[in-house]
């Protein structure tokens, strides 16, 4: 009985931790720049809890790394791991002064939302290691249009 509650109600408490909230900017095509917020992790913490490993903590400072490269994907309408100063992951969580250890990105590009995104990651072997290193510690996700970027990262 307690497992099948729990099944019935975890899809539920993480989609109900998310919460989308749009900006004054615009992305690709028009569309406002929307910053994802989702201070419980809901859908990365319940993989990582399967798989035995800790929570993550949001961080606003990798999600606004996330919703840098997003907004730069968006206006270069590609999809790609280089921003258009040729930057890649590191450079870009250290020029936001996050004293990074360890930094991992994710990027997508998804009509679906951030189920869609989600999923994608999860299917794909290489992004869905990336959710599950140990030695990350804090999450940032953000999206521009429907260009996604999960950043994960540990401090020093």
């Amino acid at each position: 009985m307690r497992r099948l509650l729990t099944a019935c109600l975890l899809p539920v408490m993480l989609l109900s931790a998310c919460v989308v909230v749009p900006l004054p900017q615009s992305g690709t095509g028009g569309e406002p720049v929307q910053f994802l917020e989702d201070p419980s992790g809901a859908q990365l913490n319940a993989l990582r809890q399967q798989q035995g490993l800790a929570a993550l903590s949001y961080s606003p400072v990798l999600e606004k790394v996330a919703q840098g490269h997003a907004s730069d994907m968006a206006r270069m309408d590609k999809l790609t791991h280089t921003g258009s100063d040729g930057s890649q992951i590191g450079d870009r969580v250290k020029r936001s002064g996050y004293n990074m250890r360890r930094a991992a990105e994710n990027v997508a590009l998804n009509g679906g939302g951030l189920d869609g995104a989600m999923q994608g990651w999860i299917n794909s072997p290489p992004h869905l290691a990336n959710m599950l290193k140990p030695d990350v510690s804090e999450y940032g996700i953000a999206r521009s249009g429907n260009y996604w970027v999960m950043v994960l990262a540990r401090t020093k």
